[in-house]
């Protein structure tokens, strides 16, 4: 019985863990357990700007009108057009991280940097 109360807990605390680990707002003793779980710090809590948000909360709106049809045929279209909405939102903010990541590597200098040698082959 007291095995079981054990692991219980552990599950318990595990639990609250994780919640703290994905939360946002959290207050000051949550952020230092977040910091200490999580090795890579490169998960920080962003601003979003309006113009993201409301893009977002439109193809969340829009998911809600297609999920409350009673046809199924027009849920699954729909739902598979807001997965691609889902997609392209997702991989435009991708490639806007990317190229700042990118500008922010050209401003770095490059040690010692070789000149490539190209041969044209016929």
């Amino acid at each position: 019985m007291l095995i079981a109360a054990i692991l219980l807990y552990i599950i318990v605390i595990a639990i609250c863990i994780s919640v703290i680990v994905k939360g946002h707002n959290l207050n000051f003793i949550e952020r230092k357990i977040k910091n200490v779980t999580l090795d890579n710090k490169d998960f920080v809590d962003q601003e979003i700007s309006e113009k993201d948000y409301h893009q977002a909360y439109e193809i969340v709106d829009d998911l809600a009108v297609v999920l409350q049809c009673d046809n199924d045929m027009v849920k699954y279209n729909g739902v598979k057009s807001v997965f691609r909405r889902v997609e392209a939102f997702r991989d435009q903010k991708h490639d806007v991280m990317n190229k700042n990541n990118s500008l922010d590597d050209i401003t770095k200098e490059l040690p010692d940097e070789k000149k490539a040698n190209l041969w044209v082959v016929k």
